[in-house]
């Protein structure tokens, strides 16, 4: 069964804040495929909404890497290349590997106790459900990054997140990289668990390295 259209009207308040949440969901949906364009008429007859806030809300994407502004063709929703995720996986390595750090310091048992519940799920999709684990690989990142106590850190792994979902075609869902994905996870939340910032930080590393470095070969 087909979901919900998430391009729906929107209620009035804080109009630009509504229209470029539900845009971005509709982005991050596949509602909004990558090379759509982003008609500031068209999205406002659709909202039931006036262009400004609409425009608004478009520049607010670009400035997420959510959509790209042309020349000639106006706003788009992002493409991105082989070039971007390797550069998406440079920058989280680094961001993340250092909210894997603080994240080691500062988890409750209420936080690993909710890592945890999502390796072992992930354990079980690895075997047949690469959508399912996909979407489990986000929430552990994101358990990671929410508990790191960094608002900077925060603010910015959740903007290469949101953008890495825009790369779907070119990430691997072959068993034996989800597998190993999962080894690597749980050698992570081991790190967390046992109170070991440095080995955190090199473990989360070191597995969005090797992940962009399998990406990189299996593509090529």
């Amino acid at each position: 069964m087909k979901g919900a259209c998430l391009l729906q009207p929107v209620a009035s308040t804080r109009v630009v804040d509504l229209v470029r949440d539900r845009l971005r969901a509709a982005i991050l949906a596949g509602e909004l495929p990558p090379g759509s364009r982003l008609s500031v008429p068209e999205l406002a007859r659709q909202l039931e909404v006036s262009r400004s806030p609409v425009r608004e809300a478009v520049l607010l994407l670009v400035g997420e890497g959510l959509a790209v502004e042309h020349s000639r063709r106006g706003v788009e929703v992002a493409r991105l290349e082989m070039a971007d995720v390797l550069e998406l996986y440079d920058l989280r390595a680094c961001i993340d590997g250092l909210a894997a750090r603080l994240a080691a310091e500062r988890m409750t048992s209420t936080d690993l106790a909710a890592l945890r519940g999502v390796l072992d799920a992930q354990g079980a999709a690895a075997v047949g459900d690469p959508r399912l684990f996909r979407d489990l690989d986000a929430r552990f990142h994101q358990i990671i990054v929410q508990t790191c106590g960094n608002a900077r850190v925060i603010r910015h792994a959740e903007l290469l997140m949101r953008e890495m979902r825009l790369a779907g075609r070119l990430l691997l869902d072959e068993p034996w990289h989800l597998r190993l994905s999962h080894e690597e996870h749980r050698a992570i939340e081991r790190a967390l668990r046992q109170r070991d910032p440095p080995a955190a930080e090199a473990a989360m590393g070191g597995h969005l390295r090797r992940v962009a470095q399998a990406v990189q070969t299996h593509r090529s």
